[in-house]
């Protein structure tokens, strides 16, 4: 590949993703409440604002939580791999574009990676949704679904939206010339 994409820009492109991304320890301030991963545990800032060490008893308190609960960087590492084996760089005019949808495209087999684990089955972009009795309606543009090489990509919101940002460049254009052939 002539793109190399890092956990950084993937953080950087998603840096609301859900799962949240393991909160490890840095350097800095940090504020009541907030949670730092420190030496494989969980710590909770119980000062106004600190830059002391969560092992600092005065300022941190251990906080019960699982690593897996977040996502880690050997997370995104192991969806770059998955996207590289599906990920035609030739469809891209520049290696900013390649980035970017290499990374919607490790998005969404991170994505599917966590709904396998946690068993969960929505698919789709929400169509519509109720309060009482609580029902909420996906629906998959057709022109992925029936496509065979994009239908694949229908079980994620991050797969859709690499589908419909691939498409212009997958779509080709037939022109009819009026004319006729001469036999020599």
């Amino acid at each position: 590949m002539n793109i190399n994409p890092t956990v950084t820009d993937f953080k950087t492109q998603f840096p609301r993703f859900t799962p949240m991304y393991l909160p490890v320890y840095a350097e800095g301030t940090y504020f009541e409440g907030d949670i730092a991963y420190y030496n494989t545990l969980f710590y909770e800032c119980i000062a106004e604002s600190t830059q002391n060490l969560p092992t600092n008893t005065t300022d941190w308190k251990l906080y019960n939580d699982s690593v897996l609960n977040y996502t880690q960087d050997s997370d995104i590492l192991e969806a770059f791999e998955e996207a590289k084996i599906n990920f035609n760089e030739g469809l891209f005019p520049d290696d900013a574009t390649r980035l970017k949808m290499f990374l919607f495209l490790a998005a969404h087999y991170l994505t599917m990676d966590f709904r396998n684990a946690l068993g969960s089955n929505q698919i789709g972009i929400v169509t519509s949704k109720s309060v009482g009795s609580v029902s909420e309606g996906y629906s998959i543009p057709s022109w992925i679904l029936n496509n065979p090489a994009l239908s694949m990509y229908a079980s994620t919101g991050y797969g859709i939206k690499y589908a419909s940002l691939i498409k212009p460049y997958i779509t080709g254009n037939v022109f009819i010339v009026r004319g006729r052939t001469t036999v020599g």
